[in-house]
């Protein structure tokens, strides 16, 4: 049970650093973030983890059962190695606010939740692999993604000017943890 939910907040949070990443870059640049864009962004990168997870159930269903195991295990892990060295994230974020307006609308928060959720389709297939919490999942990702972006915006603008770090390496991290977590 516990090891369950420690794998739901594990993927979760390594799938929200880079919502934090770019509610920080809004904050930096001043860049206002509604509720309803907050909604858009979360919304979408929550139903590509649920489609992921069913995904990564499915195949499971297809390969023999220690296989989904390495098979998991091998997703989570190059997806981890790819955005440790991952820099691009920043960029997105900055772009998102298409029209130079200073505020995030919530057509413009489709762009970026659609970038933001590629992780989570990769991540979500091989974290499905096996496994069945889905729903969890679904809530956890939507809440805590919510909480990322308000809390690096809100970070993002108290530090303004001093510090432009691209955090998007810890998601890394924190996936090739969840990807050695799958071979226990």
């Amino acid at each position: 049970m516990y090891s369950f939910l420690f794998e739901i907040l594990l993927l979760v949070t390594a799938l929200s650093v880079d919502a934090f990443a770019a509610g920080f870059v809004y904050g930096v640049s001043k860049i206002k973030v509604p509720l309803a864009s907050i909604i858009v962004v979360t919304g979408i990168s929550s139903l590509i983890l649920v489609c992921s997870l069913i995904t990564g159930n499915l195949i499971s269903r297809l390969i023999p059962g220690n296989l989904t195991q390495y098979f998991s295990f091998l997703l989570l892990f190059v997806l981890g190695l790819a955005k440790l060295f991952d820099r691009s994230r920043h960029d997105e974020a900055e772009t998102a606010d298409k029209n130079k307006d200073a505020f995030v609308s919530p057509t413009e928060a489709l762009t970026l939740g659609v970038a933001l959720s590629i992780d989570s389709l990769a991540a979500g297939i091989g974290a499905g692999i096996g496994s069945a919490y889905i729903p969890a999942a679904f809530l956890a990702s939507f809440f805590i993604g919510a909480l990322a972006i308000v809390a690096g915006s809100w970070l993002g603008s108290l530090i303004s000017s001093r510090c432009r770090s691209n955090l998007c390496w810890i998601s890394g991290v924190l996936l090739i943890l969840l990807a050695f977590m799958k071979l226990m």
